[in-house]
């Protein structure tokens, strides 16, 4: 049986596992959610549970099956945006085990919270990846646009210095040595993982705006 301990929270029950992972599992009257506050191990949880083994089940069933494409990659995703733009900002990425992340910052921008996402997707990973987005601006710019920028010594084409230059060279130094397959898809076009990512970030920034009108009460 799974070691861990029950700690009361506001709607529901943190249990905290032996092996450092924390799950917040919120029980009022509208959601039975479940959310990995802390994951090492990179389990898969469901992302409801009307009982407590459908949570233990996780920790006692062994690594999760990675969802692969036809050439072998991880199929992982990331989204990011701000509301309103610039505002309050979250990412979110769905990684290849199943296994989701999300994130904030208080005053963002769209384009800050895309680049984001895509480095925690890479960090997030190992080995050969296929990324799938709905950001021009992320995929257009680390297969095609840096490769000029750096020519031009972080300049766009007409002498402008490259806006969010720090995320685009982490985002270019996690690519280097894998191989990633970068593809994009429609925002909102119903493409499962990135609907994932896009209500990922909206949760997270819900979650950011409570923290502040909580502060300010």
């Amino acid at each position: 049986m799974t070691e861990f301990q029950q700690v009361p929270i506001a709607y529901g029950v943190k249990l905290v596992f032996s092996d450092g992972t924390a799950v917040n599992w919120y029980r009022d009257s509208r959601r039975k959610t479940v959310f990995a506050e802390k994951n090492p191990a990179g389990h898969v949880f469901p992302r409801s549970a009307e009982k407590l083994e459908q949570i233990l089940a996780v920790l006692e069933g062994g690594a999760p099956e990675v969802t692969r494409d036809d050439a072998g990659r991880g199929i992982g995703a990331f989204d990011g945006g701000a509301d309103p733009n610039p505002g309050i900002g979250g990412w979110g990425v769905v990684l290849p085990d199943g296994g989701e992340l999300s994130g904030t910052e208080p005053h963002t921008t769209n384009n800050r919270m895309e680049l984001t996402a895509a480095i925690q997707l890479l960090a997030a990973t190992r080995g050969p990846l296929h990324a799938i987005g709905d950001s021009r601006y992320v995929i257009e710019g680390i297969t095609r646009w840096i490769h000029g920028w750096r020519q031009r010594d972080w300049k766009t084409v007409t002498g402008k210095p490259v806006e969010n230059r720090d995320l685009w060279e982490e985002l270019s130094r996690r690519t280097q040595g894998r191989r990633i397959c970068w593809e994009r898809v429609a925002g909102h076009g119903g493409h499962p993982l990135n609907e994932r990512c896009d209500q990922l970030c909206a949760e997270a920034r819900r979650k950011l705006r409570r923290k502040g009108q909580g502060a300010r009460a």
